[in-house]
């Protein structure tokens, strides 16, 4: 957890294509102005600092205004479909930005990953995939330098608690609270029937090892399901926790349960 924001200036970050009838944005901005907060619509040019960034729409807005800026807050608000990482739905947004006002919040601080790869960095916030497109692939795991396993099959995982909602749900890998400080590592449909996900600590480095030889296809990196980087054949893909954690806003202690209660119908 973290302490409150001192608010001077608040993005709004929506959908692709939405418009600002679509979210009352009017609104929003009235209320702002009266205590005095700057308000400026995302993506922008030339703009300053911001305290806060209001995310409207699903978990992919939520992701992108993550990677966008990161190390800025986000407040999500579900105007999508599933909405893990969102603090309320849509009904809920007034009450939510009184709330908001009124210092009636929390800040919780998430672990994210830096992916190398050819001297190139990205930070993910869900998950790092490695995988084939159209054989299987073999990939070597070392865990702290110290090797794991060579599973062949579609790829690897590399997760976070946050990405346990996410495309490491649909593989049967177990659910993680968000305040857990660990890293997931799960080989993708491996071609054996001892394939298990590895939870490793938070502090944990990872090395992917693609082997040399490759039946056909091309091999892909892609965090957080949008950025694509394609793969060599014996290439290596370091892993490490980041330096810029995600940082989100709820209202609830009980936002995680809830939120799968409602999205997972428990």
């Amino acid at each position: 957890m973290a302490g409150l924001l001192e608010l001077k200036h608040v993005g709004i970050f929506t959908r692709d294509n939405a418009s600002d009838d679509d979210y009352r944005l009017d609104v929003i901005q009235r209320l702002f102005s009266r205590a005095r907060i700057e308000v400026t619509r995302l993506p922008a040019e030339g703009i300053g600092p911001l305290d806060l960034i209001i995310a409207l729409g699903g978990d992919g807005t939520v992701l992108r205004a993550l990677s966008t800026w990161p190390g800025v807050p986000v407040l999500a608000v579900n105007f999508g479909h599933l909405g893990f990482l969102t603090a309320s739905d849509r009904s809920e947004l007034d009450s939510v930005l009184v709330r908001l006002l009124g210092d009636d919040y929390f800040l919780e601080e998430r672990l994210t990953l830096e992916v190398t790869h050819r001297g190139a960095a990205y930070r993910c916030v869900n998950e790092v995939v490695v995988k084939g497109t159209t054989h299987m692939i073999q990939i070597g795991i070392q865990v702290n330098g110290q090797p794991v396993s060579n599973p062949r099959g579609d790829g690897v995982i590399v997760g976070t608690p946050t990405g346990s909602t996410a495309y490491l749900l649909s593989t049967g890998a177990p659910l993680i609270m968000p305040n857990v400080d660990c890293i997931n590592v799960k080989p993708l449909n491996e071609y054996s029937f001892s394939s298990r996900s590895m939870i490793l600590p938070g502090s944990a480095r990872v090395d992917l090892q693609v082997a040399d030889e490759i039946r056909g296809g091309e091999i892909l990196l892609v965090c957080d399901g949008n950025h694509v980087v394609r793969v060599t054949p014996g290439d290596a893909i370091h892993v490490e926790r980041s330096t810029v954690p995600a940082r989100l806003v709820f209202f609830e202690q009980d936002y995680f349960f809830r939120n799968l209660k409602s999205r997972l119908h428990w």
